[in-house]
């Protein structure tokens, strides 16, 4: 079998096939198509082993948005892994922000835990939903200091 490139590719095609070829599960073996198709199907994107299949060949029409977003988050790629959105920050803003004790400290929790792709996803959903409920709690205080009623 021919190694896989340090690339994932252009395509959605591509970058599946990749993902497949260079994530491992747990016990170290890759995962199947048919486990994938089940597992995001069992997390509510409703998707057939035989779909995903095709789609990995490029045989099939690139999905929806939120079937990237639920195959990336499977294995433990942010949501833009496909749509070539940048996943992240420049790597000199990574080593700026490795800086901050509190930062550090997050990503050596995350070395040290050895997290499958599935814990990885978890991690970024419990960072992303710390977010959404800041972000409320800033709406909420505006609103409360500039005298209006909060709307929710």
């Amino acid at each position: 079998m021919p190694e896989a490139p340090d690339r994932p590719g252009d395509t959605f095609a591509e970058r599946l096939d990749w993902l497949f070829r260079t994530t491992r599960d747990p016990a170290g073996k890759p995962y199947s198509v048919r486990h994938v198709a089940a597992e995001l199907t069992r997390r509510g994107c409703k998707i057939s082993h035989t779909h995903l299949s095709n789609l990995r060949q490029g045989r099939a029409p690139d999905p929806r948005r939120s079937a990237m977003e639920a195959i990336a988050a499977f294995f433990g790629r942010p949501p833009g892994f496909f749509t070539g959105r940048p996943a992240g920050p420049d790597p000199q803003d990574l080593v700026h922000a490795l800086t901050d004790p509190h930062i550090k400290q997050v990503a050596m929790r995350l070395v040290d835990a050895r997290l499958s792709p599935e814990g990885h996803a978890a991690v970024v959903a419990m960072i992303e939903q710390v977010q959404r409920l800041e972000a409320a709690a800033r709406s909420r205080r505006d609103a409360t200091l500039e005298g209006r009623a909060p709307q929710w």
